[in-house]
């Protein structure tokens, strides 16, 4: 018999929470652990060991970014956002931060279930609708110069090296096992750091920028 997933859901609206875990529990390949705020989840880590995460963005203590950073210090699991809303900022930070996935709640059940699957499989999924109101603000709001605050991630260098090597985003999509709405995110950030607006301008830069590491 297949082993069941840990998943940990932290909302905290009980009904929501309540409603989700039964839902998922009646497909018979998870096991679900709850908690409504961001102290009781990261109580429960240690002794649950969840293969998932997934948290509400909006939640008191900081809410699912601050949650998104203890995970990412402690576990080496996926982590996803199930919310109503995310902003542009927020979804940028968080994919600096090594979100997997982002999910809506007003999506069909079953489509966040699809994104579950996609995440315990070890691939990366986030709504198409947050994909492009995160690529929208990175190219209307441009850094105009890269800060010592805002430096690249590692993920971030090495498909700007992929890109430099004219790679499309489909082929480095496929490389890191990412979907192409993922790389869409990382390179248009990669834009709003290094203050450029296309492949070319930034083909250009970093020929003469040594591109700095977080």
């Amino acid at each position: 018999m297949t082993q069941k997933k840990k998943v940990m859901i932290v909302d905290d609206h009980p009904f929501f929470i309540h409603g989700l875990e039964r839902y998922l529990s009646a497909k018979g390949k998870y096991e679900i652990q709850s908690a409504l705020s961001v102290s009781e989840a990261m109580a429960l880590v240690p002794t649950f060991k969840p293969d998932l995460m997934v948290m509400d963005v909006s939640m008191a203590e900081g809410g699912g970014m601050a949650l998104l950073r203890q995970v990412k210090d402690v576990l080496n699991v996926p982590t996803m956002f199930l919310t109503v809303q995310i902003d542009p900022e927020d979804t940028i930070e968080a994919m600096k931060l090594g979100i997997d996935g982002i999910a809506l709640k007003d999506r069909d059940p079953e489509d966040i279930v699809k994104t579950i699957d996609a995440l315990l499989a070890g691939e990366a999924s986030i709504d198409p609708a947050v994909t492009e109101r995160a690529l929208r603000h990175s190219v209307q709001n441009p850094t105009p110069k890269l800060r010592q605050d805002d430096l690249l991630t590692s993920r971030e260098i090495e498909i700007v090296e992929f890109v430099c090597r004219g790679q499309r985003n489909k082929e480095i999509a496929d490389h890191f096992n990412l979907t192409e709405g993922t790389v869409k995110v990382h390179l248009h950030n990669v834009y709003r750091k290094l203050g450029v607006s296309s492949r070319a301008e930034l083909i250009v830069k970093q020929g003469g920028l040594n591109i700095a590491r977080a």
